[in-house]
């Protein structure tokens, strides 16, 4: 990887949109948001929705850059000051299957879908000036270094797909 003083990237989107599994094919180390969140007395009780809510800004806080390129894989890793944000994608119909094959409820997979529909976290990165990346050859992107991609307008918007 050409050096770019990236040693972090936050990989972000939707619960289902398969974050953890990009995180393993890429074969970088993986710090799980959830995982770092309750290792740092981060995480809150566990809700009637399985849900435990994250204290990011404590959390952030905790956070110190690895010495070694890491992903965070977390929905709301954008809230972590990691150096580089990927943000992944998916059709919300296959979020749809996804959600109910994990048992959320359908108050839960509506508003998951919704989100997807309107943009994802495009919406809390408007104003971000950190590299962001959202497209399928994400393992080029970090080899060049991580340069800055992508912009909110640039982002897939499946209002406009057939």
């Amino acid at each position: 990887m050409e050096e770019s003083g990236v040693r972090s990237i936050g990989v972000i989107g939707t619960p289902g949109c398969g974050k953890t599994t990009l995180c393993s094919e890429l074969g970088l180390p993986v710090i799980s948001m959830r995982d770092y969140a309750e290792e740092n007395n981060c995480l809150g009780e566990i809700g009637k929705d399985g849900a435990a809510e994250i204290d990011v800004e404590k959390l952030s806080a905790t956070w110190i850059n690895p010495a070694k390129l890491t992903l965070l894989d977390g929905h709301l890793a954008h809230y972590i000051p990691v150096d580089a944000l990927i943000v992944v994608r998916c059709d919300p119909n296959v979020l749809r299957a996804r959600l109910i094959d994990r048992g959320y409820s359908e108050e839960k997979i509506r508003a998951n879908v919704e989100v997807e529909m309107l943009g994802g976290p495009w919406n809390d990165l408007l104003d971000d000036v950190r590299p962001i990346y959202e497209g399928t050859d994400v393992e080029a992107w970090i080899s060049s270094g991580c340069p800055h991609h992508t912009t909110p307008d640039m982002a897939i918007d499946w209002l406009c797909e057939p």
